[in-house]
């Protein structure tokens, strides 16, 4: 009869027969030996010990049972009784739980009557103790692999067991030699799905520092438990070690990082020979073909190429290894009695080498490979352990299906399923149940965290009337553990359960109502996802995307939602008038998320802004959707999101579409997104389709605000056209002002900024494997320049001919007076066989006008010669176009006379001594504290540096302002402002590049009192007295009053108001005068020498400072033009 029993059955038979025999190693006659491959060599007393003898006592007593369950069990499987496998694993396992609590009892004894023994020290005691039930699973599992000579071999070859000698102490009995196994469970996987990395780091192959001596002991194991002949010859000083392994000789390579391989003896013809392992069950066959003459050398390298060269002539053969399994019943591999399990009919294996001789290097390569095929497979699927929804959908169901697999395995990429990467196998399936239907199989294996997860699961799809159902991934999952108190198979735990669907999509097809959805879970995220499409008669769709995550990015619990609900008013939306539509509104809902404006702004270049304003097709792009909602809204504590968005067009149907949403988040900054877009004259057939991302935001903190477009997939008939603009106007205290269309000038430095630097405009006109034309680009402002380009490339080749081609321009503008200057460089080539023909070539800068001036370099190319002629040539007649000046002082003196432009600050220094009442700001006016400052400062122009004009004019009354005081007050201090320099010096153009866009500059002044001392005539101190009356209409005793402990009396006064307040805190700062802080100060400059940068020690606040210092003596001494410059303080020599 079959057997029915699952994995956990067939790995308790087994585990309970390694248990008799670790049971049969602590008797009478075996145990002292036992401990000594522990480490420890106990005296006779050992024996006769009373708590220890009752603790090995009860070891045999729980272990006698299990040979009689282990029969019964066994018994059950053959007869295929369902309840008698159940209950008869279930009283297996509980002894086997048994026998693995009794190994704690022992150590427990051991270290309660351990130091009564004599010869046995304490530390030996309890080391012994910690680490005996480790040391007893290790010695479990390495007599589970002993039991097969050759697994053993092959698990110690790739490190999965390991041996580690420790050779004791001579002159200490009780510390015996012995040989330490222990099993990495971790390296399992590895070495089936990568053994050349499993190799290279536990032996070094392939490196220098390969350790072949234990390479080699190892393989030794492994062909002596193959039981074949084989001879390990220790290295010595002056020779490496080999092993001669029957007809081949095994060594290091010359350069010690690969294996050389020698054959002995020769051999010719070809063969056959059976290898009755298990037969009939298990049977191998090993063919042998070619002709290897003797003293052939060779090489075995990562990773598996084998190499052979002959002594002479030519070398060809083949050795292939086939191995059969075919059991009387199916072998079940992993399953739960009478449920879901998974079982293997047949399985077959061919693997080996075929050599391929190559004449030239008379050498003959191979690399092993093997492929096999499982057969007979069957997978059963039992879903009543499902919640209601899979009840609902698929019921009480046994759904069985047959399958078979193949799968190849290389040293190089290890084991692979057809079909599918590592241990992850994907078949599939089409069995239909009635309305149910089978999609697909999966089976998964792997190793985390310790453990040994398995899944066995499968896609159904149902039909429910109008609704169709697809559950993914159902069916049971299993986990090996290891943990420190054992489990249900001694050492290790296996559970079993129920898998749970990784996902549920629904599709709706009801007449009026079409859509569908999918709903998601990851397990190992801890992230719901969904998304739903729903359309109501063609008038109205609703979409709506969630996301939910129940851990925080580090690990740690966390709750974060994220919402995108949107909903679509029809092809022809909602008449707004004057030709306008509402084609759709949404909004963006977010609790515990945030913005993350550079993911956003990345996300203009690829089309990813989408994936928030008014999605498409939401179900079947869920994953790019889901992705880059992450990406854009992550999770962050105490942040909360709201955000409407609409759709509006114009025309009907839509020419234009505009979709704008505005996120906001609480606390934090604003964002705006969206997507506008021109189609011309329609949609589905656009002559001209214009579509702009864009994007931008006001961030409060950073105080700036700044935009961002890009054009994405657009086109003119069938010219792609690309390119993006910025806008950033930073209004803190440190100003900037950038707008910019398809970039910056190439000499320009621009200003850190929150988004990429704009690409150029550009138009593919042509875009062929033997012809291109295009175009580029660009215009920018700053608060310094004005900038724009653009350049154009052609290039036309076919065969060995080409013609190449480009010419451009950058620019620079000067409105006062009106002046430019444009660098122009044209090129064109002709080559024939990649050598230059003919060529023609210009570089020239043009200013103007009035006049105009042109300077540069012309050339010309012809085969080898090549010939350049400079020029500079200025024409017209000189005009002035420098606007009218403009009055300085009068502007000055306006802006001083506004009343914001004078305000009074408080004292910081201290504590104001004074509360302050609110004031009318109708009638207060300008009120100065007696101890406070009054800042007198504008923004219309910078003071103490030369003024040359103001913007485009020129300055008429004005070079070099100050303000000053005349009595009554005092100066503490200049006030400063940010200018932009370049709307009040003459700057070259390669200043205006290089300078910063504002810098901070002297605007007036900080006055304060003109230093009287503001003191009382004289001090009165005061008692602070208080009455205490108590009404209460019931007589209480009076207690008697206690001293208040001191300590406790400055600790509650720190915190009571008295303690908080200003002047408490001053004095506080009094008695403490070092804060702990970092002050960061702002760029200095100095006029130095230019021969060895030293000053005559004056330093400046500002660089334009400096240079009307700089101006102030070139104009007193004009002989000093070369031999000074301004240069940053920190440059100034000491």
């Amino acid at each position: 009869m079959a057997d029915h029993a699952g994995s956990l059955e067939h790995l308790a038979v087994q585990l309970a027969r390694v248990l008799t025999r670790v049971t049969a190693r602590f008797g009478d006659q075996t145990v002292l030996g036992t401990f000594d491959e522990l480490g420890v060599r106990f005296p006779d007393e050992f024996l006769t010990n009373a708590p220890i003898a009752a603790a090995r006592h009860t070891i045999f007593t729980v272990g006698a049972e299990l040979d009689t369950l282990t029969t019964n069990l066994t018994t059950a499987m053959s007869d295929g009784d369902d309840a008698g496998i159940t209950v008869a694993a279930a009283a297996l396992l509980t002894q086997c739980g048994r026998v693995t609590a009794a190994f704690p009892e022992l150590a427990t004894a051991i270290g309660t009557a351990g130091p009564t023994l004599p010869g046995i020290t304490q530390a030996q005691i309890t080391e012994l103790v910690q680490n005996l039930p480790g040391k007893i699973t290790d010695l479990l599992l390495a007599d589970l692999l002993e039991v097969s000579k050759p697994t053993a071999a092959l698990a110690e070859l790739f490190g999965v067991l390991g041996r580690t000698f420790h050779p004791g102490d001579p002159d200490d009995r009780t510390r015996p030699p012995y040989e330490a196994l222990t099993v990495h469970l971790d390296r399992l996987l590895p070495a089936v799905t990568n053994p050349v990395d499993r190799l290279a780091g536990e032996y070094g192959w392939g490196t220098p520092s390969f350790d072949v001596t234990r390479l080699l002991t190892v393989l030794e194991s492994v062909f002596a438990g193959l039981l074949l002949p084989v001879v390990l010859i220790p290295g010595t000083a002056t020779t490496p070690p080999e092993l001669q392994a029957f007809v081949v000789d095994l060594g290091p390579t010359a350069d010690g990082a690969g294996l050389r391989v020698g054959v002995v003896l020769p051999g010719a013809g070809e063969g056959t020979v059976d290898i009755p392992l298990a037969p009939p069950a298990l049977t191998a066959q090993a063919t042998i073909t070619g002709t290897v003459p003797a003293e052939t050398e060779g090489e075995i390298r990562p990773p598996g190429d084998v190499s052979l060269t002959p002594p002479s002539g030519d070398l060809t053969g083949s050795v292939t290894v086939g191995v059969r399994a075919s059991p009387a019943e199916p072998v079940v591999l992993l399953g739960i009695t009478g449920g879901t399990r998974l079982e293997v009919g047949s399985a077959t294996v061919d693997g080996g080498l075929t050599l391929t001789f190559d004449p030239a290097t008379g050498t003959a390569r191979a690399t092993p490979v093997a492929d096999g095929e499982i057969s007979g497979g069957r997978l059963v699927i039992d879903t009543s352990g499902g919640d209601g929804f899979v009840a609902t959908v698929i019921g009480d169901q046994r759904v069985e299906s047959e399958f078979s697999v193949g799968f190849t395995f290389a040293p190089d990429t290890g084991l692979r399923f057809t079909g599918s990467g590592g241990l992850e196998i994907q078949i599939p399936a089409h069995v239909e149940l009635g309305p149910i239907a089978m999609e697909a199989l999966y089976l998964r294996a792997g190793i985390a965290n310790g453990s040994v997860p398995v899944e066995l699961s499968a896609a159904f799809s149902a039909t429910l009337g109008p609704v169709r159902a697809i559950v993914d991934r159902i069916g049971a999952k299993a986990e090996l553990t290891f943990p420190e108190g054992g489990g249900n198979l001694g050492p290790a735990n296996l559970a079993f359960g129920f898998k749970p669907p990784s996902g549920v999509g629904l599709v709706v097809d009801a007449g009026a109502v079409t859509g569908g959805g999918f709903l998601g879970f990851d397990p190992d995220r801890g992230e719901y996802s969904g998304t739903m499409e729903l359309e109501f008669a063609g008038f109205l769709a609703v979409k709506a995307i969630g996301l939910i995550t129940t851990r925080q990015p580090d690990g740690s619990p966390g709750f974060s939602l994220l919402v995108v609900l949107t909903a679509e008013f029809g092809e022809g939306g909602l008449q707004l008038g004057f030709g306008f539509t509402l084609l759709a509104v949404g909004g963006v809902l977010g609790l515990n998320r945030g913005v993350r404006i550079q993911a956003i702004m990345d996300g203009l270049r690829t089309g990813a802004i989408e994936s928030v304003m008014f999605p498409r097709d939401v179900v079947a792009n869920a994953p790019r959707i889901l992705s880059d909602l992450a990406a854009f809204f992550p999770p962050e504590d105490g942040a909360f999101l709201i955000g409407p968005m609409a759709k509006i067009g114009w025309g009907t149907p839509a020419l234009v579409t505009a979709s704008v949403g505005v996120i906001i988040q609480i606390p934090g900054d604003i964002a705006v997104l969206g997507v506008l877009k021109v189609a011309l004259p329609s949609e589905d057939e656009a002559l001209l389709l214009l579509q702009v991302d864009f994007a931008g935001a006001i961030e409060f903190d950073k105080k700036r605000i700044f935009f961002n477009a890009a054009l994405y997939r657009s086109r003119i008939l069938s010219t792609p056209i690309d390119g993006e603009m910025g806008v950033l106007v930073a209004y803190g205290d440190e100003p900037e002002f950038v707008v910019s269309v398809g970039g910056f000038h190439p000499d320009f430095r621009p200003p850190p900024l929150p988004f990429p630097v704009p690409r150029r405009i550009s138009l593919n006109l042509l875009n062929t494997s033997s012809a291109r034309i295009s175009g580029s680009g660009y215009f920018a402002v700053t608060s310094n320049t004005v900038q724009f380009g653009a350049e154009a490339e052609l290039f036309f080749g076919f065969s060995d001919f080409s013609l190449t081609g480009h010419v451009g321009f950058d620019g620079l503008f000067r409105f006062s007076p009106f002046q430019f200057a444009i660098d122009v460089s044209a090129h064109a080539s002709v080559k024939v066989f990649g050598v230059g023909l003919f060529g023609v070539g210009l570089d020239l800068t043009l200013s103007g006008p009035a006049p105009w001036r042109a300077a540069g370099t012309a050339s010309i190319s012809f085969f080898f010669f090549s010939i350049g002629i400079d020029f500079d040539v200025t024409w017209g007649e000189e005009r002035d176009t420098t606007l009218p000046p403009v009055e300085v002082l009068p502007l000055l003196a306006g802006e001083l006379n506004k009343a914001e432009s004078w305000r009074t600050r408080a004292p910081v220094a201290g504590a104001p001594l004074v509360s302050l009442r609110a004031l009318d700001p109708a009638e207060a006016g300008v009120v100065l504290h007696p101890l406070g400052t009054l800042v007198v400062s504008q923004r219309v122009v910078p003071l103490d540096i030369t003024v040359d004009r103001i913007g485009a004019e020129r300055a008429a009354d004005v070079s070099l302002g100050r303000v000053s005081v005349e009595e009554g007050l005092v100066r503490v201090a200049d006030a400063t402002e940010q200018f932009a320099i370049g709307q009040f010096e003459d700057l070259s153009d390669a200043e205006k590049l290089s300078r910063p866009s504002f810098e901070r500059q002297h605007s007036g002044l900080e006055l304060a009192s003109d230093g009287a001392a503001l003191a009382s005539l004289r001090a009165v101190r005061r008692s602070a007295r208080y009455e205490e009356i108590v009404i209460d209409p019931v007589a209480r005793d009076v207690g008697q009053a206690v001293d208040f402990n001191p300590t406790l009396f400055a600790h509650f006064l720190d915190g009571a108001s008295v303690g908080r307040s200003p002047l408490a805190q001053a004095e506080k700062r009094l008695r403490q005068p070092f804060t702990d802080g970092v002050a960061v100060t702002g760029d200095a400059y100095a006029v130095a020498s230019t021969r060895d940068n030293t000053t005559d020690g004056l330093v400046f606040d500002s660089e334009a400072q400096a240079r009307t210092h700089l101006r102030a003596l070139l104009d007193t001494d004009p002989g000093l033009l070369d031999t000074l410059h301004v240069i940053p303080a920190v440059e100034v020599a000491a």
